[in-house]
């Protein structure tokens, strides 16, 4: 598959786009360049380098680790409040 890639000035990877696969591979009349890729594995922006065609992730970066973890909202927040309470309240009654 082809992808185009915007890169800054030390090739580091800084956005990338699908291209059709006719489109030649090599630089393009906006400066960047479309490449030829197996898979889209390791295209991590702001995480990788385009050298010699090819790209090449950082080997220190994990996706992982950088996705944020998400916060329960007020809403489910007073949900899982409520269910504690009546199951607290069903417990005692069954205690009785």
């Amino acid at each position: 598959m082809k992808i185009k890639v915007w890169t800054d000035n030390n090739n580091r990877l800084l956005n990338w786009a699908y291209m059709h696969d006719s489109r030649p591979v090599g630089s393009t009349d906006d400066g960047q360049q479309i490449i030829e890729i197996n898979n889209t594995d390791g295209l991590y922006e702001n995480h990788a380098s385009i050298i010699d065609g090819q790209v090449v992730p950082d080997a220190d970066y994990d996706p992982d680790a950088d996705r944020p973890t998400p916060e329960p909202s007020p809403e489910q927040q007073m949900l899982a409040a409520l269910t504690l309470k009546v199951a607290q309240m069903k417990a005692v009654k069954s205690s009785d």
